[in-house]
């Protein structure tokens, strides 16, 4: 490898420029004398600081000849400084530009490479890097701090240059400067200062006033334009001002001969591909970026921006700092930053100086909807390059001020401990297990050395190997000091108890973390790890008499939860306050209480998470010889469990048979929260939702040790198998396959309901999740007053819908034209897959509330009679009890949202009645209590007559059971819930 820049530092010249851009400027040459001087008399790192925009790709590149480096690594944040850094450093245009140094002919470039990939061996960096002058990476490819990557070989960098030097105390970046100890370090950033007050590693040497840049005429001018779209404005008419200002700034520097591009930035993903949307439906070509996006995808788009094809991009959090892109010359912030560092950062990305294509760069904003730190800026009348030099100015001197007298002080003592004195006779652990069911023995002697920042400190297991006690160290920060200079050292001890007769294994901690049981799990555990299910843990009352309860929690069974999922009930007896009214929708959460057992009294509580707990702590033996105790009450043959109020409520129970009648699922809770995105295998259209995938075809195996189900939408299909005897559960049955976007990553669609399973009901409404059933105890008495008729004379009964013949009178047609008739506020047809409802009615009530209706039909496909009527009645019932959530003024508005938005190749649920913005901003404007949710089930085929007889036949008892178990699981969520139905 050549000596680069210590072979042509002779041809830098690093003079004052005498004329613009014919040369250095003053803060670039001062910095990189002070960066010569300091490497003279010290190690330390060095800290300079140079105001965003102002040339630090010079300065980077200037320091290499200065300092005569041998090889350098430069670090930078993200991707696309990467690719920056990679062509700046291949070229050398910047100094070529500014004629300090001479052209290519007679000065060539450095051989420069990127790490694109983690380095993850020694090996692996002599094959990047040996016959490189420069290395250009991220923390993600080159940090020793994450896991799989290795730290660089001790001297094969001498100069290790750090991009935004301000994220240095971030654990991975720290890691960076701490395996390359023996290389100088430079540190670059605008902002050496940081809101959570953290120290940057080494001494702050150089530091250039963004004051004195504006007297240099570094910048061009920055100009800020409001919109004035009242106080009261909702978010879509703020962003709708926003883009039409943005489209006018831009047609009119286009028209003045400039390049202008736009960044329009806001805060979600979601919002930005909305956003992009709108502003090409108003003539500007834009796309919508965020980390989402792949690396080709990113580059393709700076390439689009360069050549115009583009005319801006709608970001969140991209192209962010230290990119440079100068043809950024219109910001438009729809949602603007909380704090002022990025917000300076932002800024001077469109203040640097112009070349002959790009003007004055213009910023749109609306200051009343800014609330920060910063906002300050944003008020009218402000001179945006006083302003900005004097609070950054300000900001940097009092981090110069701090940093200085915490300097001043020395390091005297180091603390010392000695692990291998502590004695296990002496520890007293806490009384409270976590208990799990393994399929495998665990393996004690398999050494662990740390659990995220616990160190294992020293370890203990017993001769027969059933048991094991870790003691763990950390260091953590102390609470009252801002930084990671000063630790304080905590302990934490754990003992592992196996039982090989059952399978059971418990833990017990000083530190109760589910993050710690779960890692401990997956560090000695190779098989499957399940929590104790309640129906086992509820056994440590096995014996108890005279039992009282200080404390039960009683949780909601329905398969839809919206208001009360769960409650505590405190006092002396606790469990004689259990209603008569939580017996039918509660089932057992947890207790707390007292009992005597063989004379001698106990404090005992356990929950539904596999926990059992008591009072105090004890010796490691005491612990050891409760946990037996406790073990034999679990794994007795015989149940001898005192009366007390608990017995009045249901308890999860382990499936050993799936119930013949499961006939339907819905997505988990966490599914419905998290509404990811889903791609078909093969398609790469990622602008699906997992939820509007329809979920039929629920069957149980004639063994009972399976469900099988299809999700589809209106293309595809997709066939699964939960098996209850296997692992894993889910499983694919047809050739289609599935992915959801879990974290910024695809994961397969079975992958996603092995951490998030769907809830199974049966015709009861028992709740099934992930092999444990929730029985719940309701009456079947039909109430009349469920059952709402109207004449279908004219309706062609057995035939729902008619997609080729809209005028058809099918059972949707007759029931949308008796809709219209009641004249709602808005009427919307969502019968697709993934629907709320075939159709969803809404009707305000005055300013506050807000009446929704929503409406399942079903054709009448045989008589009441008939297998195929129950069918029919079975999937109406599915339907009804998963409208519920949409009480959830959230969830509503995100369905209808979501919906209602034209999409290309997709379609859409249209308003039949109402216009779709103001209908939403209206339901925006209702407080959470004021939506009340009625759902119907709509039946022309039923007979109300027949289903109130006295005289019926099984099949009509079937049906009555049903339509009186939906009524009550919906009223269980404070809904009301019709059926529709001929008279």
């Amino acid at each position: 490898m050549q000596d680069f820049f210590r072979l042509y530092s002779d041809r830098f010249k690093y003079g004052v420029a005498e004329k613009p851009n014919d040369g250095l400027r003053p803060g670039q040459v001062g910095a990189l004398h002070a960066i010569v001087s300091h490497f003279l008399v010290s190690p330390d790192p060095a800290i300079v600081s140079l105001p965003t925009g102002y040339g630090k790709t010079a300065l980077m590149q200037g320091m290499c000849f200065a300092l005569k480096a041998r090889r350098v690594l430069v670090v930078v944040p993200t991707d696309a400084l990467r690719r920056q850094a990679l062509k700046a450093f291949q070229t050398l245009d910047t100094l070529r530009r500014l004629k300090t140094l001479p052209p290519i002919e007679d000065v060539p470039s450095p051989i420069t490479v990127a790490a694109n990939e983690r380095v993850t061996s020694e090996q692996a960096w002599f094959d990047l890097a040996e016959n490189a002058n420069v290395v250009v990476a991220t923390p993600g490819t080159a940090s020793a701090g994450i896991p799989g990557i290795v730290a660089p070989p001790q001297g094969m960098f001498d100069l290790v240059v750090v991009d935004e030097g301000h994220h240095s105390p971030a654990r991975t970046w720290k890691s960076v400067i701490d395996s390359t100890s023996d290389s100088k370090h430079v540190l670059l950033s605008a902002t050496p200062f940081r809101r959570d007050r953290l120290q940057l590693p080494g001494k702050l040497i150089f530091f250039y006033p963004l004051k004195k840049a504006v007297q240099e005429k570094a910048f061009g001018l920055v100009r800020f334009v409001p919109i004035d779209a009242g106080e009261d404005a909702s978010s879509e008419q703020v962003d709708d001002e926003l883009i039409d200002k943005a489209v006018d700034v831009y047609r009119r520097d286009r028209d003045a001969g400039f390049e202008h591009r736009a960044l329009i930035r806001t805060d979600k993903v979601i919002s930005a591909e909305a956003l992009a949307e709108k502003y090409r439906d108003a003539g500007l070509k834009v796309r919508a970026v965020s980390s989402r996006l792949g690396k080709a995808s990113i580059a393709q788009i700076e390439e689009d921006l360069q050549s115009g094809e583009l005319d801006g991009v709608v970001c969140v959090d991209m192209f962010g700092e230290g990119y440079d892109f100068p043809k950024f010359k219109i910001a438009v912030l729809h949602v603007a930053h909380r704090s002022l560092v990025p917000t300076l950062q932002f800024i001077g990305r469109f203040a640097r100086t112009n070349d002959e294509k790009t003007g004055e760069a213009t910023f749109i904003g609306f200051p009343s909807g800014i609330n920060s730190e910063s906002d300050e800026l944003y008020k009218g009348g402000v001179d945006w390059e006083v302003l900005l030099a004097d609070i950054a100015d300000a900001q940097q001197l009092l981090s110069i001020k701090d940093k200085k007298t915490l300097e001043s002080f020395d390091e005297i003592a180091k603390p010392n401990t000695d692990y291998e004195a502590v004695n296990p006779g002496n520890i007293r652990l806490p009384r409270h297990l976590a208990c799990f069911s393994v399929t495998e023995a665990p393996d004690f002697d398999r050494l662990l050395s740390q659990v995220r920042t616990l160190k294992v400190a020293n370890t203990w297991i017993s001769d027969n190997q059933d048991a094991c006690v870790l003691l763990f160290n950390e260091l953590r920060s102390s609470p009252w000091v801002i930084g990671t200079e000063t630790w304080d050292s905590v302990h934490e001890c754990v003992l592992l108890r196996y039982y090989p007769e059952s399978n059971f294994l418990f833990i017990t901690s000083t530190r109760k973390a589910g993050y710690l049981y779960t890692e401990l799990l997956e560090h000695f555990v190779s098989g499957a790890v399940r929590p104790l299910n309640y129906s086992n843990v509820r056994r440590v009352l096995n014996g108890l008499n005279s039992q009282e309860f200080f404390s039960v929690g009683i949780r909601n069974n329905s398969p839809v939860q919206t208001t009360e999922s769960y409650r505590i009930v405190a006092g002396s007896q606790a469990d004689r306050g259990i209603r008569d009214a939580d017996v039918a929708g509660f089932s057992q959460g947890h207790f707390f209480g007292r009992g005597e057992i063989r004379g001698d009294q106990e404090i005992i509580g356990a929950s539904a998470g596999g926990r059992v707990w008591s009072n105090g702590k004890d010796s490691i033996p005491g612990v050891m010889k409760w946990m037996d105790e406790l073990h034999a009450r679990i794994v007795s043959r015989e149940e001898r469990i005192g009366p007390s109020g608990l017995d009045r409520l249901s308890y999860g129970r382990t499936l050993e048979d799936i119930p013949t009648n499961t006939f339907a699922a819905d997505w988990s809770q966490q599914t419905y929260r998290k509404a990811p995105r889903f791609r078909w295998s093969g398609d790469h259209d990622a602008r699906r939702h997992l939820l509007d995938l329809d979920i039929k075809n629920v069957s149980v195996t004639p063994n009972q040790k399976s469900v099988c189900l299809s999700m589809s939408d209106d293309h595809n299909r997709i066939d699964l198998r939960y098996d209850l005897s296997q692992l894993p559960h889910w499983n694919l049955v047809s050739d289609q396959d599935a992915q959801v976007e879990e974290g910024g990553h695809w994961i397969p669609l079975c992958e996603w309901l092995s951490d998030y399973p769907l809830t199974f009901f049966t015709t009861e409404f028992s709740a099934i999740v992930d092999g444990m059933i929730v029985e719940r105890r309701m009456g079947t008495e039909l109430n009349g007053k469920c059952l709402q008729t109207m004449s279908w004379d004219g309706c062609e009964r057995r035939v729902e819908f008619d997609l080729r013949d809209p005028d058809r009178p099918t059972v949707q047609k007759f029931l949308q034209d008796k809709l219209i008739q009641e004249e709602p506020d808005f009427l919307i047809y969502d019968h697709r897959s993934g629907e709320a409802a075939d159709y969803i009615s809404g009707k305000f009530v005055g300013g506050e509330g807000v009446e929704v209706r929503l409406y399942h039909c079903k054709g009448a496909t045989g008589d009441i009679l008939s297998a195929k009527r129950v069918d029919d009645v079975y999937e109406l019932a599915g339907q009804s009890v998963k409208s519920v959530r949409f009480q959830n003024k959230h969830q509503l508005i995100a369905h209808i949202q979501r919906r209602t938005r034209p999409n290309d190749n997709r379609g859409f649920s249209p308003f039949l009645i109402g216009e779709r913005d103001a209908i939403l901003d209206r339901l925006r404007s209702i407080q959470p209590i004021g939506i009340k949710l009625e759902v119907f089930a709509v039946q022309p085929g039923i007979s109300a007559h027949e289903l109130q007889s006295e005289e019926h036949n099984e099949r009509v008892r079937n049906v009555r059971q049903i339509i009186a178990a939906t009524n009550d699981s919906v009223a269980m969520q404070q809904s009301n819930q019709f059926w529709l139905v001929s008279p």
